[in-house]
């Protein structure tokens, strides 16, 4: 069980954005290497590029949408050590394993053991899973991490196992796990591209989401509780933070997996391997912000725009307007380039003509990639003739026929 859980007659491409944000005098750059990219395209290539480019200073990092669209990497598929974010996969493993969340849990010796980070579990202690997933997530908790494992695989050998297969299941190519905490040991490593992979598959899931925006933690401890502070400080601090968890060995550095949402946008970064506490956030929070200047919701079509003038076929010059049917708004990535319109709409209609009836389609595209495509449909009903009109529109297209005329009106396209 898992908690995770018509013929185109005319067409016509009108550019609607601009391609590049400008360089802004003044702009203090960051490290440019040659590995970085912004999307799938190196920074190096483009003087441009350079100057857009996110002011950061870290060894290795990632900046990716909610669907996994990479907006900014550096050596995203480098081997490192991970330190805590490790219980992401943890948690991930445990929430796929059918556990209950209310499921009572008895701390194992194996918790006592492990040093490090904790939460000062004591052997025999009962906590629910939902309690422990709390104190590793929140406050990192190696002893919380040790509990759950046992718990759900009955050894840390058979847990790691687990993970390791996740990590399979998830194609996580630059990732082998030895142990549940992040501890360093020989062979336990990831990439930033496997952490914000792993990230944007826990983060699926709600009872994940919750807990990792949490700011504190309480833990029993015999008849009274313990406080913890989240070890995120971009919580409360970062308009928009939602999560999700933070690392420090001495092998790893100090790295942070983090997310946050603005006008309906949900970033992932990860940074890996700076040398302090506070560099971590404060390049987290640049690559935020500059994912959010330049990764955007935009209205790419306005409902009511015509389209096309369509000409009906069975009137001398009679039209019916063609309308885009609806307003569309989507993410567009500026760097990716201009954002174009084609309208593909017929040129001609028999009628009767039904409002709303569908006279063609509007496709959005930034880049190659679709954006959006919308129906055009006509703005109003137009009925077959009459009889008597019928003649008297056979009389004039004969008449014209023979003196010269227009036999139907002429189609206009306005888009």
């Amino acid at each position: 069980m898992s908690w995770f859980g018509a013929t185109v007659r005319s067409s016509r491409v009108l550019v609607v954005l601009v391609a590049l944000i400008a360089f802004m005098p003044g702009r203090a750059l960051g490290e440019v290497r040659p590995s970085d990219t912004l999307g799938e395209t190196p920074v190096s290539s483009s003087k441009t590029l350079g100057a857009i480019a996110p002011d950061v200073t870290l060894p290795a990092g990632i900046l990716e949408t909610a669907d996994g669209e990479l907006l900014w990497a550096r050596v995203q598929d480098e081997e490192r050590s991970m330190a805590s974010t490790t219980k992401i996969m943890t948690a991930i493993v445990v929430m796929d394993s059918g556990v209950q969340l209310d499921e009572r849990v008895t701390v194992p010796p194996e918790a006592a053991k492990v040093g490090e980070a904790g939460v000062g579990l004591v052997p025999g202690q009962g906590l629910t899973v939902r309690q422990l997933l709390e104190a590793m997530l929140v406050h990192s908790g190696n002893d919380a991490a040790i509990t759950l494992a046992v718990h759900v695989s009955g050894s840390l050998d058979a847990f790691v196992e687990a993970m390791n297969a996740k990590a399979t299941e998830l194609d996580l190519r630059n990732s082998t796990f030895t142990n549940p905490h992040g501890l360093d040991e020989a062979g336990h490593h990831t990439s930033a591209a496997d952490l914000a992979t792993m990230a944007r598959y826990a983060m699926r899931n709600q009872v994940f989401r919750d807990i990792v925006r949490m700011k504190e933690v309480r833990i029993p401890a015999g008849s009274s509780t313990r406080r913890f502070d989240a070890s995120n400080l971009l919580l409360g601090t970062y308009t928009g933070a939602t999560g999700i968890k933070t690392g420090w060995t001495s092998d790893a550095g100090y790295c942070l997996v983090a997310s946050a949402e603005r006008g309906g946008i949900e970033l992932y970064t990860v940074v890996l391997g700076t040398k302090t506490e506070n560099a971590r956030f404060v390049q987290a929070k640049r690559l935020l912000d500059w994912g959010f200047a330049h990764y955007a919701v935009k209205q790419v079509t306005s409902a009511e725009q015509t389209a096309s003038i369509v000409a009906v076929t069975d009137y001398l010059d009679r039209t019916v307007p063609a309308l885009v049917a609806e307003t569309t708004s989507t993410a567009v990535y500026d760097i990716r380039g201009p954002v174009t319109v084609q309208a593909d709409v017929i040129g001609e209609v028999a009628a009767p003509v039904v409002k709303g009836q569908r006279l063609g389609t509007l496709t959005v595209k930034q880049g190659g990639r679709l954006l959006a495509q919308v129906p055009i449909v006509a703005a109003q009903a137009v009925p077959v003739p009459t009889f008597w009109e019928g003649v008297q529109i056979g009389a004039t297209r004969f008449w014209r026929q023979l003196f010269g005329g227009a036999l139907k009106a002429v189609p206009l396209t306005v888009m």
